[in-house]
């Protein structure tokens, strides 16, 4: 990278008004340095208790699911991305997927989507009872619990970088 790359990359972090952002492998010991770090300064930024564990609750969900769901099941580089405007704070999570699993992964976004907050604790209940079944990541809890918590509906994208591959991307608004 060039010296005018990281020029423009600062300028369109802070007309973004990222308030962190890291891309690179995530692992477990770089999740919880992230974590104390964010609670830092959402308490900054002047939120409360319950909001800043709101805050804290989505960014876990999400940066688990950067390490645990990736194309290969390696550490894989991920992108973490956090902003705030208008007293509201946006966590975007990036990370590779493989393609076949992304067509899965869109319809379960477009439902999670277009329901609203009673239809996600039932939807959220009923992945609960079922959990017994599937242990740990995977067990499909993580998105729920991701929609349950951000005050808009989430966002994602996904952009085809290889044949069998997919950059997948989630955003939830707090």
């Amino acid at each position: 990278m060039n010296i005018q790359n990281a020029i423009d990359l600062r300028h369109s972090m802070r007309g973004s008004n990222v308030i962190m952002a890291y891309n690179g492998v995530v692992t477990d010991e770089l999740m919880v340095s992230l974590a104390d770090i964010l609670r830092a300064r959402i308490l900054a930024l002047g939120d409360d208790q319950k909001r800043a564990r709101t805050i804290f609750s989505v960014f876990m969900e999400q940066v688990q699911n950067l390490i645990w769901h990736n194309t290969s099941g390696e550490r894989e580089p991920g992108m973490i991305v956090i902003s705030e405007e208008a007293g509201e704070i946006t966590v975007i999570c990036g990370n590779r997927v493989d393609a076949k699993k992304a067509d899965e992964l869109r319809k379960t976004l477009e439902l999670i989507q277009g329901s609203d907050k009673d239809t996600l604790r039932q939807m959220y209940r009923e992945g609960m009872s079922r959990s017994v079944e599937n242990e740990g990541p995977g067990s499909g809890l993580g998105l729920l619990q991701i929609a349950r918590n951000s005050t808009h509906p989430i966002t994602f994208g996904f952009e085809e970088v290889l044949p069998d591959q997919v950059d997948y991307f989630l955003a939830a608004r707090i």
